[in-house]
This record gives structure tokens, sequence and C-alpha cells, in this order.
């Protein structure tokens, strides 16, 4: 019997983990976990009331920008730009600031503000700003670890509009894209900042997008854009795998790719548009299998459910836009102003650039459920939308807005 409750007594401290060891990842970034615009949510409201959902709590002190916020269980990051400085604002999650850091310079010129979004892993905070400005730092406390200039540091260059790439993580590495001819693509490791590899690419300015790792076959490639080239980057070593060159009116891609099944969608301005490719079975050359130049997405994204893609209709009549995944034909439209556009338990929500407006779209009957205008704030509307926690979180230039949309049981 003794022995018996010793094994026990034994087997108890062997199996069980400590608290670090019990600690799960804390993972938020652009777009979502998947950079896909979908949120992993459940019991939300599928119908608004006619004055929209209640307004918990907004912030109109927040400094320019068009960055989106991340979330966690307990607080929030956001990049602000103030006299031209990149500050990162940590709220709790009644709107109340708990924290403030500057870490570089931010953007002044041709739509002066903030234009990416926090990456956090567990306790650590990965922020970019529109000159290029990158760190790492405590996400309790704001203190910096590491930072980089990638303008400085790696002989980058530039985009017109800015930097606007949303660091990426993988494993122990952030990827960063200085734009240089040399210096084009870099690999950091993300504890301390050195580096990891450097990939000269094309060799090209940046494009507006944020970068996104595909896995296939084991095979893990970097999706990304440069100014006129299309590219998968071997994401272990920097070894260019296949690149697409194009020629646009508008080369200014800013929309993270979508990838499910060997399949990757793009979306661009009208005249490059909407591609959907094949990735090989080893991820070392894509197939194009549809294209479609008319349709014009500049920044809103894309949501893929099933066989179905919905994204914005750019010169089009209407303004939302259903599409045959497989074929890329246009299977329906819905007027609901042309802007960005995520996804959370069954259901599109969309924010329409020019106006302010935001709609609740039922992706299956492609209805209108529930809209509202976002009056507080400055300037353009060109904010994605952030779901957490039952809460749909809205940012409009200088002011950060946070609704409840959570069904009340």
């Amino acid at each position: 019997m003794k022995k018996t409750l010793l094994f026990v007594f034994i087997a108890t401290i062997l199996f069980s983990c400590s608290p670090e060891e019990k600690k799960q990842t804390v993972f938020e970034q652009w777009r979502g976990e998947n950079r896909d615009g979908k949120y992993q949510e459940q019991d939300l409201l599928k119908t608004w009331p006619e004055e929209g959902p209640e307004l918990l709590w907004f912030n109109e002190d927040l400094g320019e920008g068009y960055g989106s916020p991340i979330i966690t269980d307990s607080a929030l990051y956001i990049i602000a730009s103030r006299d031209s400085i990149a500050t990162v604002v940590a709220f709790d999650i009644n709107g109340n600031i708990k924290w403030q850091k500057d870490f570089g310079s931010e953007w002044n010129t041709s739509y002066p503000g903030t234009r990416s979004t926090p990456t956090l892993i567990n306790d650590l905070l990965y922020v970019s700003s529109g000159r290029g400005d990158i760190s790492c730092m405590k996400s309790k406390n704001g203190d910096i670890i590491w930072s980089k200039s990638l303008l400085t540091d790696f002989h980058g260059k530039t985009p017109y509009f800015g930097y606007a790439q949303s660091l990426l993580i993988n494993d122990s590495m952030v990827y960063a894209m200085p734009g240089g001819a040399d210096t084009n693509i870099v690999a950091l490791n993300r504890y301390n900042g050195n580096i990891i590899w450097i990939s000269k690419a094309k060799g090209e300015i940046p494009a507006y997008n944020s970068p996104k790792i595909v896995d296939i076959n084991g095979n893990q490639v970097l999706v990304t854009y440069s100014k006129e080239n299309f590219m998968g980057i071997d994401a272990k070593t920097g070894n260019l795998l296949w690149s697409e060159s194009f020629t646009s009116k508008y080369p200014n891609h800013a929309n993270t790719v979508i990838y499910e099944d060997s399949s990757i969608f793009t979306a661009a301005p009208i005249g490059h548009g909407l591609l959907k490719y094949k990735l090989s079975e080893d991820g070392s050359s894509i197939t194009k299998i549809w294209h479609d130049t008319i349709i014009g997405n500049y920044f809103g994204g894309m949501i893929k459910l099933g066989d179905k893609l919905y994204t914005g209709a750019g010169g089009r009549s209407k303004d939302l836009l259903m599409l045959n995944a497989n074929t890329g034909a246009i299977m329906d439209s819905l007027e609901t102003g042309n802007g960005s556009i995520i996804y959370a338990d069954g259901m599109l929500y969309t924010y329409a650039h020019k106006r302010g407006n935001v709609c609740l779209v039922n992706p299956e009957t492609f209805e209108i459920k529930g809209s509202f205008n976002v009056k507080k704030g400055t300037k353009e509307h060109f904010s994605h939308p952030v779901i957490k926690n039952g809460v749909l979180y809205i940012r409009h230039g200088n002011a950060l807005l946070a609704y409840d949309i959570k069904l009340k049981k």
C-alpha cells in the first residue's frame, strides 16, 4: 500500500506542469491568428439594433495613424504618431492607458501617421514605423530590448507612402523588408536583433503589404510583394524560390495574401487586380489559375469561406463582391461602401474607407444585418477592424473605439 501511494505521489510530481510550462502562448498579429482576417470568436450578435452595437468606450487623443490594434485578454496595443514620433500605446481592456513608449520616427508626408500593426508573442512586442524604425520591447512596460533602422542598418529604400509592413514572427525569427538593392529582405533573431539571413530578392523598393509564411509539405515559403514583383522566399534560408513581375498603373500592393489548400490568392488595385495561383508540392514554383484585372482592392483585404471569396469591388458600381474562388467569376454584389473586411462567427464585417460605414453581412444570404457610422476620429477610415472577446475595435485616425457585439444569453 505504501509503495502504491509513493508511486502516485511521484507520478503526480512528474506529470504536473510548472506554472511556466502550463502557460499558453499568447500570439496576436495583423488580421488575426493566420493573417487572413478571420477571428476565432463565438456567440456574437447576428443582427444589430438600428443605432448599431453599444459603444463601450473610446479615446480621441490617440495620435495620427491608420494601423489597427492587437488585443489580448488583458491589454490592447496600438501605434500612434505624435509630432512625427512613433509611439506604442498600451491600454487595459476598459480603455485606460497603461503605458506609452516612443520608438522611432513616423511618416509625416503623403497621408501622415502610422500604417502598421504590432505583433505580440508572449511578453514580447514587435513594432515598425513608417520611417523604417523597428523595435522589440517588453509588453509589460514598453522597455526596449533591441532596435534597428531599415534605412541606416540595412540601406533600405522607403516606399512613396512609407513603410507599412507589420512584422512577421516565425519561431525564433522576425522578418522585415528594408528594400535595399542588396539587403532587400532580412530575417533577424527576434530575441536580440542579430541577422540570421539576408536576401537580395529582386533588389527593389518594398510594396506596402505584410508578408505571410505558407507551409506546404514541411517547406516554409515567405510570400510577399516588392514594388513590381510577387515573390516566394525560402523562410529558413532567404533563397528566392520564385517570382513573377507585373506592370500596373498603381503598383502599390498592400494586401496580405490568402493561402489555403496549395492555393494563393492576391488582391491589388485595378490593372493588376485579383489572382489565384497554385503552389507546387515543394513550394518551389507557382502556376497562375485565374486573373481578374477589373476588380481593384487597394488595402481592404479578402475573406475566403469555402469556395467563395469576398472582397471590395474597387471601381465597380457595387462595393462588396462575392466571387467563385475556383474560377474568379463574380457571383453577387452588395453595396456596403468600399473598404476593409474581416470575419468572425459566421458573419462578415466591412468598414468603408470614405463614409466610415460599418456593416454586418451574412455571407450565405449576402444581406446586411446591421450598420452604423463611425463619427468620432479624424481623416480617412483606412484601418482594419479587430474583434476580441466579443468586442469590435475600430481605429479612425486619432480615435480608438470599442463596441459590444457579444450575444446576450
